[in-house]
């Protein structure tokens, strides 16, 4: 078998097969780990890509398989720190079983919109579909994805309603409680709390921030809503110093909050900063704890308290479950042309049960929260 030229030129399936002296759709049966092949055509086709440094184009296996070998992540926000990190441990945990990865921002402005999205990332066949449920808009989103696709979610807490789905479940409730009652035992009356747009794990804290304060018999003030962007976060923390209509007595008379959870550390800086520009200190005239353990938690000042999220853990055991799921598919005996097809009516990763996996977060106690002045 000799190298035949080609030039400039990157060579194709056809030149492969030329070269091996078989048909084209033999290749494909090749490169798609068929079966249905002679030992000395695998032979012959391996030592044609070897020669003519051939690389299979991961579209045009798609095609022929109806499945990309990739994963596509959807998410409404990637740039936020949370986001990010859990990208990041997708894509590591992909990359290391062979595995490129497609991120795709979610259109939330409208379900039209929404749902152009998801279309636009099911028309390139992903094998699988990682979904950041951390808001109302990806909850959505999940509930658009086809049953038959692989699909994991990585959430605040459990997801109800959608078929077929892994979860990651990062506990949000339960730390929200955890913080909550850590305020509480401190001394202070009660706590209140700025949420982040929510929906999925953003309202997990603030339920559990409410179930701590219920099930102490205290005070709960009314939610202040915030959006992502701490410079909001500086404003509400301006009214915060002056007494907020959420902190009032019960006599309308207004007085300051004496400890407030944000609902991520980002918020919390916003917050604190809006108090120091009304000579407001943090701890000593109120406290301030955060959620997620930012970078830049630990070395602001006063350095946050906080509860500890390992995103970058979620999101490679979201990638392994999701790989694993794909993966544990057997393959059945397609007809000779027809490399494609598969019978999936044995033990497959569509047969498996939808997994569950816990990774709770961790208080992390620093210098932002103490005890109320007397």
């Amino acid at each position: 078998m000799e190298r035949k030229q080609q030039g400039k030129r990157a060579p194709v399936i056809k030149d492969v097969a030329a070269l091996a002296e078989v048909s084209v759709s033999t290749v494909s049966r090749y490169l798609n780990d068929s079966p249905k092949l002679s030992d000395d055509a695998r032979a012959r086709i391996a030592h044609a890509i070897a020669l003519l440094g051939y690389r299979p184009s991961r579209v045009a296996r798609g095609l022929v398989t109806s499945a990309m070998k990739s994963i596509a992540v959807l998410s409404s926000n990637t740039t936020l720190y949370g986001s990010a990190m859990t990208i990041q441990g997708v894509e590591d945990e992909a990359r290391a079983h062979g595995y490129p990865v497609t991120i795709a921002k979610l259109d939330g402005g409208s379900t039209e919109a929404l749902r152009a999205s998801v279309d636009m990332v099911m028309d390139f066949n992903p094998s699988g579909v990682v979904v950041l449920n951390y808001d109302a808009a990806a909850h959505e989103a999940l509930g658009m994805l086809p049953d038959v696709v692989a699909k994991i979610a990585i959430a605040g807490d459990r997801v109800e309603g959608v078929a077929r789905l892994d979860q990651i479940d990062l506990c949000e409730n339960r730390a929200g409680r955890e913080l909550t009652e850590y305020l509480l035992g401190l001394g202070h009356a009660t706590v209140t709390h700025v949420t982040i747009p929510g929906g999925g794990g953003g309202y997990s804290r603030t339920a559990g921030w409410e179930e701590a304060l219920r099930a102490a018999g205290r005070p709960i003030p009314d939610v202040l809503h915030c959006t992502w962007d701490p410079k909001d976060a500086r404003a509400i923390g301006r009214r915060l110093a002056h007494g907020d209509a959420a902190a009032r007595g019960d006599a309308g008379a207004a007085r300051r909050a004496t400890a407030v959870f944000a609902g991520n550390d980002e918020i919390a800086m916003g917050i604190i900063r809006g108090l120091a520009d009304e000579g407001v200190r943090v701890p000593e005239d109120v406290s301030v704890v955060g959620f997620d353990d930012h970078p830049l938690a630990d070395v602001w000042s006063p350095a946050i308290t906080t509860c500890r999220q390992d995103f970058a853990a979620a999101g490679r055991r979201a990638a392994a479950l999701l790989i694993e799921r794909i993966e544990t598919a057997v393959p059945g005996q397609g007809a000779p042309d027809d490399p494609g097809v598969s019978d999936l009516s044995g033990v497959s990763g569509a047969d498996m049960p939808p997994r569950f996996v816990e990774l709770p977060g961790e208080l992390v106690i620093r210098a932002s929260a103490a005890a109320p002045r007397v």
